[in-house]
């Protein structure tokens, strides 16, 4: 791995007690690793910790919702929704389009709605794109502000946080993990800490994806985190490459989750929506290959994919597929429409699925335990 030292640009800082130790790689590990791009980073990313390697070329379960939130001719209710949390048994779900978040009662019908535009305390700059619930605080992100709230959201605080990189944040006890401070331009990491408690300062050491080394034209840098109920797990992953990173709670990388199979090597990872030829000298629109990753509790990790979505279960050391899902809306046997997620939220035995494309949020029996 000497070529790093040749990189003068990426100064490799990690948490193993200023060191960093290169990993054997366990058996499960294919010889040939997809690389959409070259990289440095992503070689000494790959390099530092075993791999589980999920196969894309297994056969996804078709779900068909049993029940949805947002009941026929209930005016208050959805038109895009997006993300989600359950606080006392109510769901509150985010508009993608509009700044408002919509709580909804077991009975599927909308109770109340709050938000709206502006900048006053409850109030919000854009549509919500972040919302977590800890130790009976809401974390609510609509760029380029962070607002803290009880969990009967009161007010409580603010810091901005104009991450526009980050497609997903997470809050643990302890920290609030955020794009890293400074602008991306000048900073060589992506994701780090913030304290959970006023004033919700940084915190030295807690850089967990570093920036990748070629241009963030079109988007190469989008991240995403997510916590596990317990703590003791943070994934986070690029949104242009076939790759999740499993940390413990010491931030010290455990597993690299990577995705395999004829799928992936098909996958186009540049061009221009539709069948637009690139003109000559202009950089290709970059296409995701993870949109989303969620731990759905201390167990399951689900993420959606450009080639489907997967629930992982991450209980023991040696991770597995659970699931390879395809979800349809409620009856949908004979339209064959699939629903796109924006989010996940597993309630009462339900696997909960949000997208900007559907009116409701759909609901599915998750039973793999």
């Amino acid at each position: 791995m000497t070529f790093l030292c040749s990189h003068p640009c990426i100064h490799i800082k990690w948490l193993y007690a200023g060191i960093l130790f290169i990993l054997p790689l366990v058996a499960c590990q294919s010889d040939e690793i997809t690389r959409f791009e070259d990289s440095p980073v992503i070689d000494l990313m790959l390099d530092t910790a075993p791999h589980f390697v999920a196969s894309t070329d297994i056969e996804p379960e078709r779900w068909i919702a049993t029940t949805r939130l947002g009941i026929p001719n209930d005016s208050l209710f959805l038109g895009s929704p997006g993300r989600m949390l359950v606080i006392d048994g109510s769901i509150y779900i985010s508009e993608s389009m509009i700044p408002e978040i919509v709580v909804v009662e077991v009975d599927g019908h909308i109770s109340r709605k709050f938000g709206g535009r502006g900048q006053a305390p409850g109030e919000f700059d854009r549509e919500v794109s972040g919302m977590e619930y800890r130790d009976s605080h809401v974390f609510v992100r609509a760029l380029p502000r962070m607002q803290i709230f009880t969990k009967t959201f009161e007010y409580v605080d603010m810091f901005f946080a104009p991450d526009y990189l980050m497609k997903r944040f997470a809050v643990s006890t302890d920290y609030i993990f955020l794009q890293c401070p400074g602008s991306p331009e000048n900073s060589i990491w992506l994701i780090c800490a913030r304290s959970t408690s006023p004033p919700y300062d940084w915190i030295p050491g807690t850089e967990l994806l570093p920036k990748l080394d070629f241009p963030n034209q079109t988007g190469e840098n989008s991240n995403m985190v997510t916590v596990n109920h317990d703590g003791d797990r943070v994934a986070v992953a690029y949104g242009a490459l076939p790759y999740i990173f499993v940390y413990d709670s010491q931030f010290r990388h455990l597993q690299t989750i990577r995705f395999e199979g004829k799928e992936v090597r098909e996958f186009e990872p540049s061009g221009f929506p539709g069948n637009i030829e690139i003109p000559d000298g202009t950089e290709a629109f970059t296409k995701i290959f993870i949109s989303t990753i969620k731990f759905l509790d201390s167990r399951f990790l689900i993420a959606r994919t450009a080639t489907g979505n997967y629930i992982f279960d991450l209980s023991e050391d040696d991770y597995k597929i659970a699931k390879k899902i395809v979800f349809r809306p409620v009856s949908d046997i004979e339209e064959r429409r699939n629903i796109y997620a924006k989010d996940f939220l597993l309630h009462e035995g339900y696997l909960y699925v949000s997208s900007t494309h559907e009116e409701y949020v759909y609901g599915y029996p998750f039973e793999l335990n």
